[in-house]
């Protein structure tokens, strides 16, 4: 039966979709009782913890099938696209060799290997099985590197943790994203904006900011 679901840290719309037992997330999202909610997270990649969704009925479905007959149903994982581009020093990691490793939902180590653009954005589109929390991105740079992404786990940038987690991840440090509003934070805004709105150094996270950081970072995608 229908039931109203509280987002928990690392959940997105897919995820939630698979716990749920829908094929197909945009079922919940498009829902009508999830207008409000869908407007304030037009990313369903991308929510809050907190947030409440709303979760219709399942439809169990039927299929035709003959009796006395052995049938074979296949119910397929769902994946989604891990979209990344990569910087060092504030340039764009390019033309890079990277891998990525994660464990797939049955525990078996799976390696996925790819090149760079010239603006540092992998040239192929990653798939991740939905329900992984954590990839390890190594990239062949001088020197090679290794990072730990944890998946879903991203805020909506109108959220202060949201500006803190792309600040600090951008190379501009300002300490946990927690929303608190410390010097450190200020700061760190300060030192974005001094990169990209020269004529607006406030140390705020206001409009300009915002949109500068999301064309920065999340490259003008909804967030």
């Amino acid at each position: 039966m229908s039931k109203t679901h509280k987002v928990e840290a690392g959940e997105y719309m897919e995820l939630i979709a698979k716990q749920e037992g829908f094929s197909e997330y945009k079922v919940i999202y498009n829902d009508p009782h999830n207008a409000n909610f869908k407007s304030t997270r037009p990313n369903p990649d991308i929510l809050y913890p907190g947030d409440l969704v709303y979760i219709p009925d399942l439809d169990s479905g039927s299929v035709d099938a003959a009796t006395n007959k052995k049938h074979k149903f296949v119910v397929k994982n769902p994946k989604v696209t891990l979209d990344l581009y990569l910087q060092l020093k504030g340039e764009p990691l390019k033309h890079n060799h990277y891998t990525l490793k994660f464990k797939d939902l049955d525990g078996k180590d799976q390696t996925l290997t790819g090149m760079t653009g010239t603006d540092g954005h992998l040239l192929q589109k990653e798939k991740i099985p939905v329900g992984v929390a954590e990839v390890k991105l190594t990239v062949a740079s001088l020197p090679s590197y290794t990072r730990t992404l944890k998946l879903g786990f991203l805020h909506p940038i109108t959220v202060a943790s949201g500006v803190q987690m792309r600040l600090n991840n951008l190379g501009f440090a300002c300490g946990p994203a927690n929303g608190a509003l410390t010097p450190a934070y200020s700061s760190a805004l300060k030192a974005f904006q001094q990169k990209h709105l020269p004529a607006n150094v406030t140390g705020k996270a206001d409009k300009d900011t915002l949109d500068a950081l999301r064309n920065e970072y999340d490259k003008g995608t909804k967030s």
